[in-house]
């Protein structure tokens, strides 16, 4: 038996990158999820607050779809390479993310998304400034202005806020 011959291809050649398998396993999941928003019930016209129970969902699922076909196709075009560690700050800022969470059932939305805004600029090296206060009240404003007044949706205060009476 004869060794095998080398043809000049690299070593990758022919397989599809990590990046498509991933994809094609975020595509496999929202395929499942939209399927689940298919059993959703329509809500009633008083209770919709102008929004189905699945639009949200759908629409979510949507843009997944849409940035994990631009990942695939990206990933295609581009070559594999050996992937480094995280830095710090993507741990950082992925527990802050999670914590947002909490900080939303405990402050309420508003009050969270002001406290998000004022401090994971600084995690990612911004300063202290008087713009960056005035973008953390100014987005969580405009978010509530919009969606809690123009559309009419319901922001449930957190329990903080909401023992103080804010």
């Amino acid at each position: 038996m004869q060794p095998s011959q080398d043809t000049g291809r690299p070593a990758t050649a022919g397989r599809f990158p990590r990046d498509f398998w991933i994809g094609v396993a975020l595509l496999a999941f929202c395929a499942a999820a939209y399927f689940v928003t298919l059993s959703f019930k329509q809500a009633p016209a008083a209770l919709a607050q102008n929004v189905q129970p699945a639009t949200f969902p759908r629409l979510v699922i949507g843009v997944i779809v849409v940035l994990t076909a631009l990942l695939m196709a990206l990933g295609l075009t581009a070559r594999d390479q050996q992937r480094r560690r995280p830095k710090l700050v993507m741990m950082v800022t992925a527990a802050m993310m999670a914590g947002f969470v909490f900080a939303f059932d405990l402050f309420g939305l508003v009050t969270a998304m002001a406290l998000f805004c004022l401090v994971m600029p600084m995690i990612w090296g911004a300063r202290p400034s008087a713009r960056l206060v005035a973008f953390a009240i100014a987005f969580p404003a405009a978010v509530y202005v919009v969606f809690g007044k123009l559309l009419g949706v319901y922001f449930p205060p957190g329990l903080l806020t909401a023992s103080l009476g804010i």
